[in-house]
């Protein structure tokens, strides 16, 4: 339910028990009106606690809101993809965390441009697909061969068949 639905309701329902428990003192007497509170009660109940749903669903998202459609998770680790050229780049930092190295200066003269370069847009350097390939290959790290066909089958695979479905028209592009 929308956060303006729930609003709505709950303004109602309070507006309701006040003018109830107002009529209810003003004309029966202070024990009547003191009874009556649990029914002001279970008027704002419903509204109060489907709120409290929302927002907290709202709260477990909005940290990944940024990421949305970017963010992949592998062996309990975020690996950040952006989208370059129609081409999706691993950000390097997280793709070398699961193999168990760190970015060095050194890799861009390893890598060429077309491997490892600065993502436009943002402060990161990454990898293409073939980069990632490469750099996962020449790992003798135990999850290297494993999240090399995480990344194609997951991640790139996925993503082709999204702009196709796109291209169809069949579903809203990113």
């Amino acid at each position: 339910m929308d956060a303006n639905r729930i609003l709505l309701m709950f303004v109602v329902r309070l507006a309701l028990s006040a003018a109830i428990l107002w009529l209810v003192y003003r004309y029966v007497g202070m024990i009547p009106f003191i009874l009556s509170i649990p029914i002001a009660g279970a008027l704002l109940a419903k509204p109060i606690l489907e709120g409290a749903s929302s927002w907290f669903g709202w709260a477990r998202k909005q940290p990944y809101e940024e990421w949305q459609g970017r963010y992949y998770e592998f062996a309990n680790t975020q690996i950040r993809i952006f989208e370059v050229d129609g081409q999706l780049w691993a950000q390097d930092s997280d793709l070398l965390r699961v193999i168990g190295e760190k970015p060095t200066l050194m890799l861009g003269s390893v890598y060429g441009a077309g491997d490892y370069a600065p993502i436009p847009g943002t402060r990161f350097h990454g990898f293409s697909p073939s980069g990632a390939e490469k750099v996962l290959k020449a790992s003798n790290h135990y999850e290297a061969a494993r999240m090399l066909m995480w990344l194609q089958r997951e991640v790139y695979k996925a993503h082709n068949r999204r702009r196709e479905m796109a291209a169809q028209g069949a579903i809203k592009p990113y």
